[in-house]
């Protein structure tokens, strides 16, 4: 009886080592095929570049994070920058650095938008007068929780991924519809920390607007929704999030939804 009670604990325990090895496979399988890709796989930074010269790309949220790293991709590619900025001296800052490390591209443009003030990004649009053939909408809050109104009187979150990226798609239109290939990339990014479900809604509600955009503009104008990565956001005000691989990789997708 003994005996008998052993065999079937010692097959009950072959049974889970057989289990446990089997679901040990596909580990091994990905573990392998991430260190294949790391060898076969150039960098990032090793992709073959294009040249953007004589296009115009206006980004938002560009003194951090993917913004920032988009921005650095697309001056490499001698794109004319022109980068609207909450924080003007962060702005200069990173137009120095650009101009410094891209000689041979045209200088950036940095001016002053608020994306929490319509009045802002109306004055933008009425100050900048030149061309427009890309309009990334990358700058986001992530919201805190709690309910926090702009000064025209909208749920932060709301008004700065939304109705403001909403108003200045609309200001720009014209000039966008002017471009042989113009193109207009709405980021959706999701954050890790997200403390409100207004992040969410508001992201939601630009993604739509991409779509219903698609259905009315002219053939010579795409517009594109892209989630790029899960960001890791360094601000609790959510306004930044961190300069990272996934912030570079994010960036690349971008540059290819404008080419």
């Amino acid at each position: 009886m003994a005996t008998t009670s052993s065999k079937a604990s010692a097959n009950r325990m072959a049974k889970i080592k057989a289990l446990f090895g089997c679901m040990f496979v596909p580990y091994l399988v990905a573990a392998v095929g991430v260190g294949w890709q790391a060898v076969t796989v150039p960098a990032l930074g090793e992709l073959e570049q294009v040249d953007l010269r004589g296009k115009t790309v206006i980004i938002t949220g560009s003194t951090s994070g993917l913004g920032q790293a988009q921005a650095e991709v697309m001056a490499a590619w001698n794109a004319s920058l022109v980068l609207p900025v909450r924080d003007m001296k962060k702005g200069k800052a990173l137009q120095e650095r650009l101009q410094q490390e891209n000689p041979s591209a045209p200088p950036p443009v940095v001016m002053e938008m608020d994306l929490a003030s319509l009045e802002s990004v109306r004055a933008f649009a009425d100050q900048y007068t030149g061309p427009v053939d890309v309009l990334v909408h990358n700058a986001a809050v992530l919201g805190t929780g709690e309910l926090i109104r702009t000064q025209d009187g909208f749920e932060e979150c709301s008004q700065v991924n939304y109705l403001s990226p909403f108003l200045l798609t609309s200001l720009l239109l014209p000039r966008l519809e002017q471009s042989e290939e113009a193109r207009i990339v709405h980021v959706q990014m999701r954050m890790l920390g997200n403390l409100g479900g207004s992040y969410a809604d508001s992201k939601l509600a630009q993604v739509l607007f991409s779509q219903a955009l698609a259905r009315r503009l002219p053939a010579n104008v795409v517009t594109h929704s892209l989630h790029p990565a899960i960001v890791q956001p360094t601000a609790q005000h959510g306004r930044n999030v961190n300069s990272s691989t996934c912030c570079l990789f994010g960036a690349y997708l971008i540059s290819q939804c404008i080419l």
